[in-house]
């Protein structure tokens, strides 16, 4: 084969590759796009985009880590097995808890402002709405930080890959 008469491992590139893309995307994503669109956009607009994007993004979360596990092209090692399933476990809880939490909160915080009982007679928001925007926020933040953690993990993976490739004679 073309590919070993060369020295060339295509294991080995494609999965740098496809590492890259896993890391990059969820960091340009979190980190770069989210908080642009946060300030751009109305709030409104704004969780319509993220209702679009979350299911696709924390999916894509999940499951790369797996590939990247299956595919990896140097000895399994625990260590880095924990760090792929650190993230993978990280978009599966997004996805399947988390993401499923804060649509129905919001569901229900348009709801009272649909019916017009998010606001009192003094103007001021409704012991309801308090309650579900804090209520949110708690969910929320657990999200971001298991988003966050899910990244890192991708992230030291990625200092231990490059460890490993460093190591390849050619």
């Amino acid at each position: 084969m073309l590919c070993c008469q060369i020295g060339l491992n295509a294991k080995v590139p494609f999965h740098f590759l496809f590492y890259s893309l896993t890391f990059g995307g969820s960091a340009f994503y979190s980190f770069i796009v989210s908080p642009l669109v946060f300030k751009k956009l109305p709030r409104e607009e704004f969780s319509n985009l993220q209702n679009k994007v979350f299911p696709t993004y924390f999916t894509g979360q999940a499951l790369a880590p797996i590939v990247l596990g299956l595919a990896q092209p140097f000895a399994y090692c625990p260590f880095t097995i924990g760090l792929l399933a650190l993230s993978s476990v990280g978009g599966a809880l997004n996805y399947l808890w988390l993401l499923p939490v804060c649509k129905k909160i919001k569901e229900d915080r348009n709801k009272l402002i649909a019916d017009k009982k998010d606001v009192g007679a003094d103007g001021q928001p409704t012991e309801e709405l308090k309650a579900l925007n804090k209520q949110f926020g708690k969910y929320h933040g657990i999200s971001t930080l298991v988003n966050i953690t899910s990244i890192v993990s991708l992230g030291v993976y990625g200092v231990v890959l490059a460890k490993a490739l460093t190591k390849i004679k050619f």
